[in-house]
């Protein structure tokens, strides 16, 4: 049994935009900032707020992840009306990967290692620095483990940060927070090479649902199972047009 589940932690998440879930069923894969660029992407494919700061804190390498099923990030783009929608994939299947974890909020986190600062001391709790890493990390497996038996009592929402590229594996739900959405995701999932399941669950907070912004949603989605090399026309989930 590997690191997560055998801490109880049953499946683990990717909240993106479900105009994204083309591009992910088609390669069967979530993929890095850095990967992702490096195919073509522009930067207006990444969150306006996180796309430079994981860059130049050193962890545009990464496929970011989490144990919370219900994220701040994700809530956020709920509350605004714009449609989400969580990739959630067994604990077992990120066991059978190179993973890291970090207990802090990668984008968001104010506090770094920089210059003059010292940032979030190492710790059993915290991890500890690696080169080009301005927040600390539990990277080998001692370190996982202190960080998993530290933090997951007090519920610190983890992410997990998985190295360059992560398969998705047949046992993949695509998480949807309302019955359109979830009709628009069995549209979007082309892809003979998975099954993925759709499933409905509630929204984990208040979501009115934007009738033009699931309109720009739906239009995305038509382009880009029509034109395999599209790369998107800058639809912006944080400022939609």
């Amino acid at each position: 049994m590997g690191h997560l589940s055998s801490h109880g932690i049953k499946t683990v998440q990717h909240h993106m935009p479900l105009h994204y879930l083309p591009f992910v069923n088609r390669s069967c894969r979530l993929l890095s900032k850095a990967s992702l660029v490096s195919m073509g992407f522009s930067q207006t494919h990444f969150r306006s707020r996180s796309r430079d700061r994981d860059v130049s804190r050193g962890f545009a390498a990464y496929v970011h992840m989490t144990i919370d099923r219900a994220a701040p990030i994700l809530e956020a783009k709920l509350r605004i009306g714009f449609p989400h929608i969580t990739i959630s994939v067994p604990a077992n299947s990120i066991d059978a990967v190179p993973f890291s974890l970090c207990r802090f909020n990668v984008a968001m986190t104010r506090r770094l290692r920089r210059s003059e600062r010292d940032g979030f001391p190492e710790s059993a709790k915290n991890g500890r620095y690696y080169p080009g890493h301005a927040i600390p990390i539990a990277r080998t497996s001692e370190e996982i483990s202190a960080m998993l038996r530290q933090n997951l009592p007090q519920n610190t929402a983890i992410e997990v940060l998985v190295h360059c590229a992560f398969r998705l594996p047949n046992q993949t739900d695509v998480i949807c927070y309302s019955d359109a959405d979830a009709e628009i995701a069995r549209v979007a999932l082309t892809s003979p090479k998975h099954i993925w399941a759709v499933v409905v669950e509630k929204s984990p907070c208040h979501y009115p649902r934007s009738e033009k912004h699931s309109a720009s949603v739906e239009t995305f989605i038509e382009q880009a199972l029509a034109d395999p090399t599209w790369r998107g026309d800058g639809l912006e989930f944080d400022q939609p047009h």
